[in-house]
């Protein structure tokens, strides 16, 4: 059977379904109110409170509360995970060594505990890729003007790489950012600096921002800039949150 469950496990018998986990590559989530440590780049603490705890065979240790899509703490494949008992708790250590950090759980009281042999050999399939997009342009370039000519895809500057390069029936370099997800103002802000790269060199520069949707002040602030915003909600997400403005573009 692959799943087993432990209802309000006492402390060494988390520690022997923690370290069986660990020895037989399973995933283990454990249900409790737990205080949590981090040492490393930073330091951390967080004071006791109830969590969720997922340690996966890879060494991902995540560590989260009962709000928010995000861990509070984590630790990244790559490392281990251990348990031992101390002073009558279980503590669970998740570290690595490059770079030197560990995030350590001391469980006050464990509420329940699942061990899942997990068999998953699948791989993501994501429609609708930013990569998908540039294919799409690739062969529609109309798509952003019918006067726009593509001259090169990805092409290198010192702020990175520029998803498309173009010129305009003008000769007016047209350089054009791509996003999978809704404009923000992080994107106008990128595509303002791979802009000023030619507005050095030339008289008149377009810049072009590509993306399934935008804020109103982020199509406020391309407007006021002289920038231009194409819409391809074609791409857009049916998945809510993914396309959605951060707090900061209204």
């Amino acid at each position: 059977m692959p799943l087993s469950q432990l209802e309000s496990p006492e402390p060494a018998a988390v520690v022997e379904a923690a370290k069986a986990a660990a020895r037989d590559g399973s995933m283990l989530t454990v249900e409790a109110r737990c205080e949590v440590t981090y040492e490393g780049r930073t330091s951390g603490y967080l004071a006791a409170g109830d969590r969720i705890l997922v340690a996966k065979p890879d060494g991902t240790f995540l560590v989260h509360q009962s709000t928010g899509h995000k861990p509070v703490n984590w630790m990244p494949g790559g490392g281990s995970v251990s348990a031992r008992l101390s002073d009558g708790d279980a503590v669970l250590l998740a570290r690595r060594t490059n770079p030197s950090e560990r995030v350590e759980v001391r469980i006050e009281e464990t509420y329940g505990l699942t061990r899942f042999d997990a068999v998953d050999g699948a791989t993501y399939e994501d429609s609708g890729t930013e990569a998908e997009m540039h294919e799409f342009i690739k062969s529609n370039p109309d798509t952003l003007g019918a006067d726009i000519r593509i001259v090169e895809h990805e092409r290198e500057s010192k702020y990175g790489y520029i998803d498309f390069y173009a010129v305009d029936d003008d000769g007016v370099p047209v350089v054009i950012e791509v996003k999978r997800i809704q404009a923000t103002l992080n994107h106008f802000d990128q595509l303002q600096r791979y802009v000023s790269l030619y507005e050095e060199t030339n008289d008149a520069v377009r810049g072009m921002l590509v993306a399934p949707s935008a804020s109103e002040r982020v199509k406020r602030a391309l407007r006021d800039n002289g920038l231009e915003f194409v819409a391809l909600e074609e791409f857009g997400r049916d998945a809510k949150g993914a396309t959605e403005a951060k707090l900061s573009d209204f």
